[in-house]
């Protein structure tokens, strides 16, 4: 029951899914961060879904990119790309730690975060619509929205944090020791599935996936002082646009 109440509690921050409303207690903390990549799934199938049957259908590509773009932030309610958004504005500002601790807490955008946004939001597109999508990539892609959420949760449950304190303070404090064992083998499934559709553009999502979760360590220490829920989500929003490209770039150079 305790992992139950945790994935209602993981459903209900990080989707848009009616969840039947669960305390914030440590009993009902205990697996949050394990269950990120599992809100992942249904948001891989609707993706999936749509470049699937969009492609079978004859669909421009500009018509099925709209579903990589746009159905994260829908199913999400823009809740990484939020963290994206203040983690742009603050490396932006070139102050010192705690200054930049400060404009991650600040409600307000800046303008550095809404070229940002508006930069990944086009990335996400025109990689998305360079892809030609059948039912095998179709899959493939939709994998990237389990590996983004296993690898957040990785570095979530695993990496010093910063000295504020915040949703994910709460989330270490009450984390069950069997998360990050947990994450990891979610990261190996999806990472295995992911070869198994595509050897080439598998390989290469997955390592850029596992080279982002290093740099995002090395990141969130130098620039923050230690891990955060916003560079969480700004980790999660780079991984989701590299593992585009890596199936992109591996279809034009014909090996996907």
């Amino acid at each position: 029951m305790s992992f139950l109440r945790s994935l209602a509690v993981a459903f209900s921050l990080f989707s848009r899914i009616p969840m039947p409303p669960v305390a914030w207690e440590p009993r009902n903390m205990r697996f949050v961060a394990a269950c990120m990549p599992l809100v992942g799934v249904p948001l891989g199938a609707l993706v999936a879904a749509w470049c699937g049957i969009l492609a079978h259908a004859g669909a421009s590509p500009f018509l099925i990119a709209l579903g990589p773009a746009l159905i994260p932030v829908a199913f999400s309610g823009g809740i990484h790309l939020d963290g994206f958004a203040d983690v742009i504005d603050a490396q932006s500002s070139c102050a010192d730690q705690t200054r930049k601790r400060e404009i991650l807490k600040d409600p307000h955008i800046g303008a550095f975060a809404v070229m940002g946004v508006a930069a990944y939001l086009l990335a996400s597109f025109a990689f998305a619509g360079q892809i030609a999508f059948d039912a095998r990539t179709s899959a493939l892609a939709g994998l990237v929205y389990v590996m983004s959420r296993a690898t957040a949760g990785f570095a979530v449950a695993s990496f010093p944090r910063s000295p504020e304190q915040g949703m994910l303070a709460r989330e270490r404090d009450f984390a069950a020791p069997s998360s990050k064992p947990i994450l990891a083998a979610l990261i190996a499934a999806a990472a295995a599935s992911a070869i198994a559709l595509s050897p080439v553009a598998g390989s290469l999502a997955t390592a850029a996936s596992l080279l982002l979760l290093a740099r995002t360590k090395r990141f969130a220490e130098k620039n923050f002082g230690g891990m955060s829920g916003d560079i969480a989500g700004f980790h999660l929003c780079l991984c989701e646009l590299a593992y585009l490209a890596c199936i992109a770039f591996s279809q034009l150079a014909g090996a996907a």
